[in-house]
């Protein structure tokens, strides 16, 4: 596992017991630390803002991961991760968010620091550990130098083989993240046919944020797209659906 995590979190910046606030002062707070940090400037925390308008940056799992819009990245200096506690919760708009984990991200970083925290924040029961730890070398310790099992038991991930298939090519300037990974997300809960993703060894079920983004997949990429429908028009809608996002112009 990349050591990028423990490079870019601080222990100083691990913020437990924090009493609830707005999702807005959520975002001042953590953006704020960043630009301290003097890895953004302060017109990121507008973009950081702004990106909540159009895409909810809630992961699931009681987790909370604000950055900003595309357009904010002039303002990105370096790479940095703030960790903010809310033991009482905060209303994200599609969840309750516990851990607020803020983030700016210079590069190819924003990727691999995604990826990195998705992955290990798809343990549900770790997630509400996390919630309330009142050991800030835990919570540290877990997110600066995660165990990740690549391993995967769970038989709904698994590829169909007589499902249908195609390897696609990301050209959506964002990859597989952000508004791209909430789009596909958004749209596999709309359907009744079952949607992977798979890149390298990893597959994603694509009705699940951590999963799709701990794919780590970078405009550029090929991922295969799998779908089990009950029909082959259903499978070729959600297919072309799959498809038409991961090959997007927007961001």
């Amino acid at each position: 596992m990349s050591t990028l995590i423990k490079e870019v979190l601080p222990q100083s910046d691990v913020h437990l017991g924090l009493p609830s606030v707005s999702m807005n002062e959520a975002i001042e707070f953590v953006g704020g630390r960043l630009v301290e940090r003097k890895v953004a400037e302060g017109g990121y925390v507008e973009g950081m803002k702004k990106r909540e308008e159009t895409v909810s940056t809630y992961l699931g799992n009681g987790v909370a991961m604000p950055h900003g819009t595309f357009e904010a990245k002039e303002f990105i200096k370096g790479t940095g991760i703030v960790v903010a506690q809310y033991p009482e919760g905060i209303d994200w708009g599609t969840g309750t968010a516990y851990l607020v984990i803020g983030l700016a991200a210079d590069g190819d970083d924003h990727v691999q620091v995604l990826s990195t925290m998705a992955e290990v924040l798809q343990d549900e029961d770790l997630c509400s550990t996390l919630w309330t730890t009142t050991d800030a070398d835990l919570l540290f310790n877990t997110l600066s130098e995660p165990e990740v099992d690549d391993d995967e038991d769970d038989d709904d991930v698994a590829t169909n083989d007589l499902a249908p298939e195609t390897d696609v090519v990301i050209t959506n300037p964002s990859g597989l993240h952000a508004r791209p990974a909430t789009q596909v997300v958004e749209y596999a809960k709309t359907t009744d046919a079952k949607i992977t993703i798979t890149k390298g060894t990893k597959t994603a079920k694509a009705t699940s944020i951590m999963s799709v983004l701990a794919l780590g997949a970078s405009s550029g990429d090929t991922v295969r797209v799998a779908v089990t429908a009950g029909d082959a028009d259903a499978a070729r809608v959600a297919m072309n659906s799959v498809i038409e996002i991961l090959t997007s112009e927007e961001p």
